[in-house]
């Protein structure tokens, strides 16, 4: 809890502080899935940060006059070295900052990096059960919950939605069935957009209301943690909300 404190602490103080760029280097990169990536960054001066942040990313691009930057939640557990973050980037198509940080960056790059922020977070304190739905790259801030939870050695329950194209396309796909085999207080309920016929997944289309009064009818839950499109985190909250959930507890994040 002392951990959680100081991070909060912090947090509080340098509201009105800017933070400094700094130049971090790459240490490894872990391929996710055709259009993944995660890079495993050394942050020289790093602050705590809580499961659910994230960092900005800013490199220069060829014809632009300054630098662009973009934020990647962190899918790393602060506890118990925050200065090695891990961040989860999805090529969007056209983009101009992603393309470059899943197609050209290799270890031992440098970065520049700016963080953490990001009110989207959880701990032990938040209380659960924990209901977490992501689509696509939205899950990286839900897994920082899960790795935190495991490396604090609690276990309050939690159950993750995870929509996704197909199993190919899943996210720490192996990683969240090993965990899910192993702890039982995590369960996964994944759904393919595109994959009919993959008994892997529990429903096979776009999170809708249907799949979401099951799930909260099972799990329960007293928080709730939403990051994806906005079409998707939209749709779940006011689901949520009209199957009773407190709107205290109900927090979102959308990606563009």
């Amino acid at each position: 809890m002392a951990s959680e404190l100081t991070v909060e602490l912090t947090t509080k103080k340098e509201r009105s502080k800017p933070k400094p760029w700094q130049m971090a280097k790459v240490t490894d990169i872990i391929v996710e899935t055709p259009e993944t990536n995660t890079l495993r960054i050394a942050v020289p001066e790093a602050d705590p940060f809580l499961p659910g942040q994230y960092y900005n990313i800013r490199i220069p691009i060829e014809g632009r006059p300054r630098p662009i930057q973009r934020a990647y939640s962190i899918g790393s557990s602060p506890h118990p070295d925050s200065s090695i973050i891990e961040v989860g980037i999805r090529e969007t198509p056209g983009g101009l900052v992603s393309p470059v940080l899943v197609r050209q960056v290799a270890p031992g790059d440098l970065l520049e990096v700016r963080g953490p922020y990001g009110a989207f977070t959880w701990t032990q304190s938040d209380g659960g059960p924990v209901l977490l739905i992501g689509a696509g790259s939205g899950v990286v801030p839900l897994m920082a919950m899960i790795r935190y939870q495991i490396a604090m050695g609690t276990s309050i329950p939690m159950h993750l939605l995870f929509s996704s194209k197909s199993y190919e396309y899943v996210i720490y796909g192996r990683e969240l069935e090993e965990l899910s085999a192993e702890y039982d207080w995590l369960e996964v309920s994944h759904s393919f957009t595109r994959d009919p016929d993959d008994a892997r997944a529990r429903y096979h289309r776009r999170i809708d209301a249907q799949m979401l009064e099951e799930i909260y009818g099972e799990v329960s839950a007293r928080v709730a943690y939403i990051c994806g499109p906005p079409e998707v985190v939209d749709l779940s909250e006011e689901i949520l909300l009209r199957l009773g959930m407190d709107p205290d507890g109900v927090r979102t994040e959308k990606y563009d």
